[in-house]
């Protein structure tokens, strides 16, 4: 699978098949073990691909980053 930022689902694309897996990684990031249900949902999956910013972490930073990748701007 590549290694595309944005690319939640790992199908190789980003578009709004990545939405749901986004919210889901965004939303288990501060889980105790971190990213707990989105590693359920995708195994082979790298959570950190919600790292849209690239700060480093999977935070409410990240949204508006992943909004511009989807649309393009």
């Amino acid at each position: 699978v590549p290694d595309i930022v944005g690319d939640l689902n790992c199908d190789g694309a980003v578009n709004l098949f990545d939405v749901d897996p986004f919210v889901l990684a965004l939303t288990s990031a501060t889980h105790v073990p971190p990213f707990d249900d989105y590693t359920a949902a995708f195994p082979q999956c790298d959570p950190y691909k919600a790292d849209v910013d690239d700060d480093g972490e999977v935070t409410l930073f990240d949204v508006d980053a992943f909004v511009a990748l989807l649309t393009g701007k």
